[in-house]
């Protein structure tokens, strides 16, 4: 103890050391934890123009130190890892353009990063670290950063996924400013016209904004840096299922952890911008089907979504006081109506899926009371400033498809009031009342724009307007398919009971109808112009709605096998069952949807078969190993769709449990249409009461979460 104290003594009595040399780097990056170019001024002080001042002389280079000296940590170990891209190139590795560097940057780099190396802020890492490469001449990040849709990573690399996203620099996974470009209108053109969330021009600008920033060195903006990874990650997904479907969902993942990473470095949580609600919207419209890391997934889920859209006020964006702190203020009218946009969408998609099976069903979380916010006007992007006063809603423009899907989105909400007492307490819903909601959807049906429809009128009207206009065409089918499939599904209760029971039988017939429009609307996308881009079964949610409507064709027939029209059914039910065939062929997710409806639909028939074979010799039900045949359904290579190809609507994760047990793909498989044929003979034996159907019902609609 002593000794000790003698040596605290002396150490206090003997004269500060003074330091071996003057720093290295500014005073301002010292004070703030930057890393200084050591330049006069540097890079950092001339970004946020202040003086650049040293404590001592002016930088000059200093002694290399050897690993053994950083705290005893080997060097290799204190390094970060260098970022990669989504794709490999020839490029040189990180670690190799350092110690081709000068070795005095090296050693400060090494120290800096082993100190605060966490603590340094990755939202500008161009500035911070731009000279651990080789300046090459005016070469920009951007233009050294390979391409994002460039599929297939060499073995044993990493990927963005493996980061961490507070920490992974960003601008190195930025594709070209062309690419980005080329990937934005590719979205803008094929994947916009459903969900219309975005003004063309604004994001335009962001993304042109984000490269001029890299190419000078400055600071990016997060949130448009994410809005750009989740346009990019949807473009990617849709495109690649025409060229390289096997690399789709791996590209897009990444680049959906991208927006997220993007997300979390700027803080969106906790302070949420409308950027970064337009990143989240995308990613949750177009790409919920994929797995997504663990750590970015949460960001774009729809409550997430809801409450950064609250934290915002978007829900009150047209109260008495936002109206008047605007007036006082000044104000952009694309700005609010930007945020009107988003918030309806929002809403909308609550409602619509509150009269979807799921979880969710029978319950929605936007109360209509608990906002303030006007309808979207029906203008285009480009005339809302001049705008004074709404257009009619014949007048077709960006805006028509989603005004038609919020007013069939508060009907669904109507349906939830009116019917979700009964069902959350076991009691069937009075037929009058779904008669009444029929009613209010009929009256809707006939107000849908005169260029939405499909008589022989309004085609010949505006088959010009679908010439040009390739959008309006596809949303025509999307409206017919959305509000018949809503038909079905209203009186889905009474459909098997009205075949049989006169106080029912408007269910049955409407039912019927409904589904016909379904499939008729189908076979119109695939043969007139202008053909969806890709084929229209690559749209998931609208091959989710011929699946359902084949299949009330199918129990129909069952049901009725001795109705006078029994083998004219018989063959409208095969037609539908070929074109879920060609779907099956044509696209990897038509395939996979198809398949595990088909799972659900046999799981049930079988149950009914077994109660009425009565000593039949030969089971018409497939067998257990018959049961498993579609499951082992050998993959087909889908048909080339072009280069121009697009999908147009979210599409839902399949539930890879409803093919239970999980099978091996078999090349011997019996077609889809023998085993509906073989349905069709074995369906007379099924019988009439069964309590199951409803169940039927919802197990095949809950394969899929549609988004429509």
């Amino acid at each position: 103890m002593k000794r000790s104290a003698d040596s605290n003594v002396a150490a206090a009595e003997a004269p500060k050391r003074h330091a071996r040399q003057d720093p290295v780097s500014c005073e301002s990056c010292r004070k703030k934890k930057l890393k200084c170019d050591r330049t006069q001024p540097c890079s950092s002080c001339s970004a946020r123009k202040i003086d650049c001042t040293y404590g001592g002389s002016l930088p000059g280079p200093r002694p290399s130190i050897q690993p053994s000296q950083t705290e005893g940590r080997p060097v290799s170990d204190s390094l970060p890892a260098p970022p990669r891209t989504l794709r490999w190139t020839p490029r040189q590795d990180m670690r190799t353009q350092i110690r081709n560097g000068d070795e005095s940057l090296q050693t400060v780099d090494w120290l800096e990063t082993i100190v605060m190396g966490h603590r340094v802020p990755s939202a500008v890492p161009v500035t911070l670290r731009a000279e651990l490469s080789p300046r090459n001449g005016d070469t920009s990040l951007s233009q050294q950063a390979p391409v994002l849709g460039q599929a297939g990573n060499p073995p044993g690399s990493r990927i963005a996924s493996t980061e961490n996203p507070s920490t992974i620099h960003l601008p190195s996974y930025l594709p070209p400013l062309a690419e980005a470009l080329g990937l934005f209108r590719y979205y803008c053109n094929y994947l916009d016209f459903q969900y219309h969330i975005i003004i063309t021009r604004q994001v335009e600008e962001q993304i042109k904004h984000i490269y001029d920033c890299v190419a000078g060195n400055r600071a990016i903006n997060l949130a448009h840096t994410a809005l750009l990874f989740s346009i990019t990650a949807s473009a990617l997904y849709y495109q690649l299922l025409g060229e390289a479907s096997e690399h789709a969902e791996q590209v897009s993942q990444e680049a959906t952890f991208l927006t997220g990473a993007a997300l979390i470095q700027g803080n969106y949580i906790g302070y949420p911008t409308i950027e970064g609600l337009q990143a989240t919207m995308i990613i949750g419209h177009q790409l919920s089907n994929l797995s997504l890391p663990s750590s970015v997934s949460s960001l774009f889920l729809h409550r997430s979504c809801v409450g950064q859209a609250i934290s915002m006020r978007l829900h009150m964006i047209d109260s008495p006081t936002q109206v008047s702190e605007r007036s006082s203020s000044g104000f952009q009218k694309t700005s609010t109506e930007l945020k009107r946009r988003l918030w309806w969408d929002l809403a909308s998609y609550d409602w619509l899926i509150g009269f979807l099976s799921g979880p969710q069903e029978w319950i929605y979380s936007i109360q209509p009371q608990h906002m303030v916010v006007n309808i979207p006007l029906n203008v285009e992007d480009e005339d809302i400033e001049q705008t004074h006063h709404n257009q009619q809603i014949s007048i077709p423009t960006v805006m028509s498809y989603s005004l038609c899907r919020m007013k069939l989105a508060v009907w669904c909400r109507q349906v939830v009031e009116e019917t979700s007492h009964y069902h959350l307490h076991g009691r069937e819903v009075p037929y009058e009342t779904i008669l009444t909601l029929d009613r209010k959807l009929h009256k809707m049906c006939a107000e849908i724009p005169s260029f939405y429809r499909f008589d022989q009128n309004s085609r010949r009207e505006f088959s010009q307007l679908y010439r040009d206009r390739n959008i309006i065409a596809w949303q025509r089918a999307m409206v017919q398919q959305g509000y018949y499939s809503r038909f079905c599904r209203l009186h889905r209760d009474y459909f098997v009971r009205g075949a049989k029971d006169p106080r029912y039988s408007y269910s049955h017939v409407v039912s019927l109808q409904s589904a016909r429009k379904i499939l008729e609307t189908k076979r119109k996308m695939d043969e007139e112009e202008p053909v969806f881009k890709p084929h229209s079964s690559c749209v998931w949610s609208i091959m989710h709605h011929v699946f359902m409507a084949a299949a009330i064709l199918l129990i129909d027939v069952c049901f009725n096998w001795d109705d006078i029209l029994a083998e004219r059914r018989k063959e409208e039910v095969l037609d539908a069952c070929r074109m879920l065939s060609r779907a099956q062929q044509s696209s990897p997710i038509a395939r996979e949807g198809i398949n595990a409806m088909m799972g659900i639909l046999r799981k049930h028939w079988k149950h009914e078969q077994r109660p009425v074979s009565r000593g039949l010799q030969n089971d018409p039900v497939p067998s257990t190993s018959g049961t498993s045949q579609i499951s082992r359904q050998d993959p087909l290579t889908p048909v080339s769709m072009g280069s121009g190809s697009a999908t147009s609507v979210q599409q839902a994760s399949v539930n890879q449990s409803a093919l239970d047990p999980p099978v091996t793909l078999s090349h011997d498989v019996a077609p889809l249409e023998d085993v509906w044929a073989e349905m069709l003979e074995g369906g007379v034996h099924a019988e009439l009461d069964t309590p199951d159907w409803t169940v039927l019902w919802n197990e095949l609609t809950n394969v899929t979460l549609s988004n429509e």
